[in-house]
């Protein structure tokens, strides 16, 4: 059974267990991002010493609070089953993140509590994300206590991670980029809800034209690797494009991730092959993930050959053998327009593909080698510029080209 609910997605209130007026401590900072943010609802604190919670109301007990949807809990391993059971007993809660460590990634006692934990929440048929996980982003909420803290996008990318750090490495990777994010789930320990079960939810609200059709993930584990090839599945061939890293595939980082979320050990062939089978494109860092998912996130190319237009000779012929490994083309350009095109350019430019500029090129020679592979040759799909600075002249006039290019 699905466990992700409208409370945990779409909450109407919300309560911090450890809210706290400092905002170096994980509750003052959850407090503070979901009162600053989107969220249009009923915020709460609960905080026996604590009166007020930045300005807004902090109750002492949970018999003395409202009914309240969604729970997001900042306070030690030891203290969360009583809370949680109180909360759904008493304020209908049906929805619970705690970010807390000290679960199953550390001792038996916390992989106790943690499996106490889940039983209890499907007793009450509520959500539960993480523990030990930076929370999670929705378009009506900012439930997590770190940085940064994007403008969701409807059209931007759906990420699911299983590491919190891990998730804020990518979004900053990802920010530098240009890459947008709409959802954005941290799993943690994932006791009840993994990066299967969100992707599944994915997969059953999605509806073209408003769902995000880009999912990316970042796994320690693969819990259930039948749910993430069915829902993987049906999502490409609802159009989504979905790109992924499985961590923890060597012997060395299998240890790691079990110190870190309690993973366990995945075959790297085994992984390989289900993601082939299931169409996920496979990453192996952070740069790598979020380089895919911004091309993801432009229209789909409709044929396979792509022009090159550099100003640097080398890396535009790396650029050629890995497009050539990947089943690409960068065809060789000829013909009047070919030679009409380096008329534009200084002598000793090429235009055959790779359209080379040399360090001299300017914007406006950009501007020209990019019309071109647009509207004159038919036989180019898609384009890719290599441009940065040889330090002779200033490139952001080059930049801004680009940059009005990619939004036409």
């Amino acid at each position: 059974m699905l466990m992700v609910n409208r409370q945990l997605i779409n909450p109407e209130s919300i309560v911090v267990v450890g809210a706290s007026n400092n905002l170096t401590k994980p509750g003052g900072k959850l407090f503070y991002n979901i009162r600053t943010g989107t969220f249009k609802g009923e915020l709460y604190g609960l905080n026996p010493k604590e009166d007020s919670i930045q300005e807004l109301p902090c109750y002492h007990k949970v018999d003395e609070m409202p009914d309240t949807d969604l729970a997001i809990l900042a306070i030690p391993a030891a203290f969360c089953l009583d809370i949680v059971r109180n909360l759904a007993s008493s304020c209908k809660t049906r929805a619970f993140i705690i970010v807390s460590a000290g679960f199953s990634e550390e001792n038996a006692e916390g992989t106790a509590i943690e499996k106490e934990l889940v039983a209890l929440c499907a007793s009450y048929d509520a959500a539960l994300i993480g523990p030990n996980c930076i929370g999670v982003l929705t378009p009506a909420y900012q439930g997590i206590f770190t940085l940064p803290i994007p403008k969701l996008d409807p059209q931007g990318c759906d990420f699911i991670s299983g590491s919190g750090a891990t998730a804020v490495f990518i979004m900053e990777s990802g920010l530098q980029k240009g890459l947008r994010f709409n959802h954005v789930f941290s799993v943690g320990n994932s006791a009840q809800l993994g990066v299967e079960d969100v992707l599944q939810y994915f997969d059953e609200t999605y509806k073209e034209g408003d769902s995000s059709r880009v999912k990316i993930l970042y796994f320690e584990t693969i819990k259930d690797p039948d749910k993430l090839l069915k829902h993987a599945t049906s999502l490409i061939r609802k159009g989504c494009d979905i790109a992924a890293i499985k961590a923890g595939t060597s012997d060395a980082g299998s240890r790691a991730a079990s110190s870190h979320t309690g993973a366990m050990a995945s075959s790297d062939m085994a992984v390989d092959a289900l993601f082939r089978k299931a169409g996920i494109v496979r990453c192996y860092g952070r740069e790598d993930l979020t380089t895919v998912a911004s091309v993801m996130l432009y229209p789909r190319m409709k044929g396979r050959n792509l022009a090159i237009i550099t100003h640097a000779g080398g890396p535009a012929v790396m650029l050629t053998d890995s497009l050539a490994h990947g089943n690409m083309d960068g065809p060789q350009l000829k013909g009047a327009k070919v030679e009409e095109l380096l008329t534009f350019l200084f002598p000793g430019s090429s235009a055959s593909n790779p359209i080379d500029l040399l360090a001299t090129g300017n914007a406006e020679q950009m501007d020209i080698c990019l019309n071109y592979c647009e509207t004159i040759f038919p036989e180019i799909d898609g384009i890719v510029v290599i441009f940065g600075t040889p330090g002779l002249a200033p490139v952001f006039d080059v930049y801004e080209v680009l940059h009005r290019k990619m939004l036409t």
